[in-house]
């Protein structure tokens, strides 16, 4: 049974909109995704505590043919792929993909939370779903995600930086 997944895409080291293509463009090469559609691309301000240069986020929603777990094995091998450290917690980082929400699922364990647990707190993860589909509702909360966005605060910078239009065709 397919799942409608949408996955938080960013890069803050390098060519970063280049490094979240590729991310994509890996993402579409398994035979159990299909990508459904991808946001624009924005330049957001880190979250962390830590110094570092702003990010490139995008969203895509894919349909997902197999467990999240699976989904979950597959991000993180893009990312080590990729050249992703893990050694700072927030750090900066060639490629970050995170599952954001898998369906209406709400899955709490040690290896994986969906939703994404900081998805509602977020406006570089909420501005890009809202994009590709303005009702989506955040299951945990039986909300649509763009309620949250008045209630996030206004540091969090969020800019246009390509617009979808000009994102290529991943399928």
């Amino acid at each position: 049974m397919k799942n409608r997944v949408f996955i938080g895409i960013g890069s803050n080291v390098g060519d970063r909109i280049k490094n979240c293509i590729d991310g994509i463009k890996a993402i579409a090469r398994d035979r159990r995704a299909c990508i459904r559609s991808a946001s624009s691309f924005y330049l957001t301000s880190p979250v962390s505590e830590i110094t570092q240069e702003d990010f490139v986020n995008c969203a895509i929603s894919i349909d997902w043919d197999d467990t999240a777990f699976e989904l979950l094995h597959l991000l993180n091998g893009i990312e080590a792929g990729m050249g992703r450290m893990r050694s700072i917690k927030d750090g900066p980082r060639i490629i970050d993909l995170d599952i954001l929400l898998f369906g209406d699922a709400v899955i709490d364990e040690a290896s994986l939370t969906v939703p994404h647990p900081e998805l509602h707190r977020r406006k570089f993860a909420i501005v890009p779903c809202i994009e590709i589909e303005e009702g989506i509702v955040h299951p945990s909360y039986n909300k649509p995600l763009k309620e949250f966005l008045p209630h996030i605060n206004d540091s969090q910078k969020i800019v246009l930086l390509k617009d979808r239009k000009e994102v290529p065709d991943f399928n």
